[in-house]
């Protein structure tokens, strides 16, 4: 089998799935805003002074144990996000009034984020997710070898606009994809090593030779989950990070369990952030306050993978790009498909 054979028959196995993959993933760069434009209630959340201004609504959320975490406003999302075991989603506004309560797969976004993520087949998806990334890297390095020119001139991206012939055909192909190819590699790569995280983390920190993470000093002690006193902690919080955006925290859901958050520093690409902050509930003594920036070198490397593939970084001049790199592969599929289909057969 040669090359061409190769590169078509990788694009029909995989091209499908590449095409509705991207497409979903074009679409989950802007989910916050197709949430706000999907449900107008989210557009009544307001911004607030300080993170501690939801203490009172923690504690409230802190009674039901149905209830695993909650995701802190952002600038593109105005409202608290209140998980629960079920992965069922309420949002509040500052008013701690509730806006709007999603269970999964209620709406398009939520389908797509799932076959985004898992190919709607869970955990297995996932891995299967993993495995069809590695055949498109096959399938743009075979590509790309079949394109290259003995010499590069401009006209080796010169779109033509005349009618549709083999000629044309072949040159969109060619042309688009050997020009996104930088970030056809980039978006799939970063999604196969997410999918791979552990053994490619494991890597990355053999390589860099990292130190092992930083760990809580001690078990925390015992504390009543009624007595969990989330304004408090929260000014705890932000008095020992006073320059951290706080971006997630754990419900408590035993005696036995410390507060958790996770924070972002201001140069920080990951949109969570991946600063640590862990304290004792009862006495509010921080027991961890591990930084990004503290992390080793592997350890910072890996944590890129998932702001670059989302476009956390870079504003538009990054996320436009990646935006048509998303939806480029329909368009690769279709000029490759139709040309397959009206070459001259010997």
């Amino acid at each position: 089998m040669n090359g061409k054979a190769v590169h078509r028959w990788l694009g029909w196995l995989a091209g499908s799935w590449f095409v509705l993959v991207s497409l979903s993933g074009a679409l989950l760069l802007y989910k916050n805003p197709l949430l706000a434009w999907q449900y107008p209630e989210l557009r009544q959340a307001g911004p607030v002074a300080s993170v501690t201004h939801w203490g009172p609504l923690l504690n409230q959320l802190q009674q039901d144990p149905a209830f695993r975490y909650a995701k802190l406003p952002a600038a593109d999302a105005l409202w608290l996000e209140a998980v629960t075991h079920d992965d069922i989603r309420h949002y509040y506004d500052q008013g701690f009034e509730l806006l709007l309560v999603r269970a999964p797969h209620s709406d398009l976004i939520g389908w797509l984020y799932d076959f985004h993520l898992h190919l709607l087949l869970g955990e297995l998806g996932h891995e299967i997710l993993g495995y069809l990334g590695l055949s498109i890297v096959a399938l743009i390095g075979v590509g790309l070898y079949l394109w290259w020119p003995r010499q590069f001139r401009r006209q080796l991206w010169r779109l033509p606009l005349t009618k549709l012939n083999l000629r044309t055909l072949r040159q969109w192909h060619t042309s688009l994809g050997s020009l996104f190819t930088p970030l056809l590699l980039l978006a799939t790569l970063t999604g196969v090593l997410m999918v791979f995280n552990g053994p490619f983390r494991a890597g990355m920190n053999w390589l860099f030779t990292d130190p092992p993470l930083q760990m809580p000093s001690r078990e925390p002690v015992p504390w009543p989950l009624a007595d969990t006193d989330w304004p408090e902690i929260l000014q705890v919080a932000t008095r020992h990070w006073p320059q951290m955006d706080f971006r997630l925290l754990s419900f408590r859901q035993q005696e036995t369990d410390a507060v958790s958050f996770r924070a972002k520093a201001t140069d920080e690409w990951h949109p969570n952030g991946r600063g640590v902050l862990i304290l004792e509930p009862g006495t509010r003594q921080v027991l961890l306050a591990r930084t990004a920036e503290s992390l080793g070198q592997g350890h910072q490397l890996s944590n890129a993978i998932y702001p670059l593939h989302i476009a956390a970084v870079g504003g538009n001049w990054y996320k436009i790009p990646l935006l048509l790199t998303g939806l480029l592969p329909l368009l690769l599929m279709t000029t490759g498909l139709v040309y397959y289909l009206k070459r001259p057969r010997s």
